[in-house]
């Protein structure tokens, strides 16, 4: 029987993107992934996920690009921008380079997955939504608002999703934050997200149920710091982190148009 569905290419199966491919196949797309290790093309192809090795460098992207791209719907952008290994990286030129690749196979819909970095922490704390410009000071927030913006100016069409830090069963802060003392910030407000709540946000855009340039992504409760993370280490009997009194703190909370 021949399958109606679209073909989604994924550029960048790390954690989020692997994951996302294992839940699209299920759902019966054709799905592709690129990955930069042979070992990661050998676990998706068992479960029938064509899969290229991909690496996309400052000035150069290494690899089979064409034959990924070529009869794609959607492509599926999620890649790290690497600013904290190479501060100095031109993640916006990387971010054209694959923009204009797209545009000459012609690729119907494009997906973004930056980040809410691009909002500057304030004192007192700003809410921002999806209406919201992006105002981040900081190295990292700069260059991803500048990728953003590369995208827009090649991609006017693409949705740009931003989710928050990103959190799953095997992936919590918490097991790092554990046991430790004199930590910041006890009431800045947490701004995370789920893997499969993202996942789940991208499924919705692929199948057009949620229609939208830009979006949010943010699935954990706006508590302080303290509170979420003490709580978080109860409930898994681990020591819990121990805070510091401040009195000013910076901070902002992210809010989405999909809860």
């Amino acid at each position: 029987m021949k399958n109606n569905k679209k073909t989604i290419g994924i550029l960048g199966a790390g954690w989020l993107g692997k994951e996302l491919a294992f839940q699209l196949k299920a759902l019966d797309f054709t799905c592709r992934a690129t990955v930069r290790q042979p070992d990661d093309v050998a676990i998706l192809e068992q479960t029938g996920i064509k899969s290229y090795i991909i690496d996309i460098k400052e000035d150069k992207i290494f690899g089979d690009l064409k034959t990924f791209l070529k009869g794609l719907n959607t492509l599926v952008v999620a890649i790290p921008p690497g600013l904290r290994k190479n501060p100095d990286s031109d993640f916006a030129y990387k971010v054209r380079m694959i923009a204009k690749f797209a545009l000459v196979y012609k690729i119907p819909e494009f997906i973004f997955v930056s980040s809410t970095s691009v909002f500057q922490d304030t004192f007192p704390i700003t809410t921002y939504s999806e209406n919201n410009i992006p105002n981040s000071q900081s190295n990292t927030g700069k260059k991803i608002i500048a990728a953003e913006e590369e995208l827009r100016n090649w991609y006017p069409n693409a949705t740009i999703l931003r989710p928050c830090g990103l959190i799953g069963d095997d992936r919590h802060p918490i097991n790092h934050l554990k046991g430790k003392t004199d930590l910041k910030n006890p009431d800045m407000p947490v701004n995370l997200v789920n893997r499969n709540h993202v996942i789940n946000l991208i499924i919705g855009l692929i199948n057009e149920t949620i229609k939208t340039k830009v979006l949010h992504a943010v699935s954990e409760p706006h508590t302080s710091r303290k509170d979420y993370y003490q709580d978080a280490a109860r409930q898994r009997n681990l020591a819990p982190p121990e805070f510091l009194d401040s009195s000013k703190q910076e901070g902002k909370i992210i809010t989405s148009i999909y809860s």
